[in-house]
């Protein structure tokens, strides 16, 4: 697996849409991958089949919509997220990945015209001024893995800043903050850092920053004015799940906790097809069940108490909401004796602001 942290050394090709060749962001990266061949077409159907891979970068505008309420998962709890199309895919490669279960089209794809998501954010935003409005770029794509080249992730910290109700996450497993610290005005922007202890890291997240590296960039972003946000997802299971993140999360004490927006758990959990993407690693053979979504997860008793484990470990190191991502009411009423809705510390997470389809 290429683990480089050379964009000339991931990608064996470039191709660029017409439409994309105007934009600033278009420019710069061609200027700074000059010695990739690169290749003009009209749009991704020209694409050869042998060279949809993820050793392609295809760089093109945004088509439809732009922002998204987070697709949820049937039968289980959402809390709303927008989230914003920005990179497609990646190569950090972590096994766990199920993103190519949701993606169809195998090149890493970067849209480079920011201007229509900015102005959909704001909009929502200006309809719903008292409400907390939670967006970003991580759902397909690492939000970061790529900006130091692209420089897009400025656009929307820019554009968004002078709005007070709006947290804008950039969601990573990279440490790619430095290119971010001297934007002046950061508003609310979140930088959110996947964590995992270091021995999970090595093995399941092996092109992903190591945890150490993860949190001094975290460190730096505090210090320069950002939010912070943790996301122990997936959490993986193991008889020895509590030595392994308990020290993980109590690492996590010496960040401001009036800095700390969000925490967010979450098991290890796939769709059936995607078995055999890693039937050859440990966590393959542990206890699953099918549930409401199609997605096999760890039995309810399990996942329970790890949750619990996680949510009274994170009250003691950090004083920050926590919550479930994509888990049944069940396991809710199990972890917090109630649903989102009547948690006063998730007022601003699992609200539903309107103005979008």
């Amino acid at each position: 697996m290429n683990c480089s942290t050379s964009y000339s050394d991931l990608f064996s090709r470039v191709y660029v849409t017409k439409e994309a060749l105007p934009f600033p962001a278009a420019r710069r990266v061609l200027n700074r991958l000059h010695d990739i061949t690169v290749q003009e077409i009209e749009g991704a159907d020209e694409i050869p089949e042998e060279f949809k891979n993820a050793s392609t970068l295809f760089i093109t505008t945004s088509r439809g919509r732009v922002v998204s309420r987070c697709p949820g998962s049937k039968g289980h709890v959402c809390c709303n997220y927008l989230t914003v199309d920005l990179y497609l895919g990646c190569t950090l490669g972590c096994t766990y990945c199920i993103m190519r279960n949701y993606l169809n089209f195998d090149p890493v794809t970067v849209y480079v015209d920011t201007e229509k998501g900015v102005e959909k954010v704001r909009e929502i935003a200006d309809a719903h001024p008292n409400l907390v409005i939670r967006a970003g770029t991580g759902e397909v794509g690492d939000s970061l893995q790529l900006d130091p080249l692209f420089e897009l992730s400025k656009d929307y910290i820019e554009g968004l800043s002078s709005l007070g109700n709006v947290y804008f996450e950039l969601k990573t497993k990279t440490a790619n903050v430095d290119h971010l610290l001297s934007i002046p005005d950061k508003g609310n922007c979140v930088i959110g850092f996947s964590l995992n202890p270091d021995s999970i890291a090595r093995e399941e997240e092996v092109c992903a920053a190591p945890l150490s590296a993860r949190l001094d960039a975290a460190e730096k972003a505090v210090e320069h004015g950002y939010n912070l946000s943790f996301h122990f997802d997936p959490i993986i299971y193991s008889d020895k799940w509590q030595e392994l993140y308990f020290p993980v999360v109590e690492r996590l004490n010496h960040f401001p906790a009036s800095k700390v927006a969000w925490i967010s758990l979450g098991t290890l959990r796939y769709p059936p097809k995607l078995k055999s993407h890693f039937e050859d690693r440990p966590f393959a053979y542990q206890e699953f069940v099918p549930c409401a979504d199609g997605k096999h997860r760890y039995i309810q008793k399990i996942r329970s108490a790890m949750y619990r484990g996680m949510v009274e470990r994170l009250a003691e190191s950090c004083d920050a909401p926590v919550y479930l991502c994509m888990e049944s009411a069940a396991v809710w009423k199990n972890v917090f004796g109630s649903m989102p809705g009547r948690l006063s510390s998730m007022a601003d997470i699992f609200h539903r602001p309107g103005g979008i389809d």
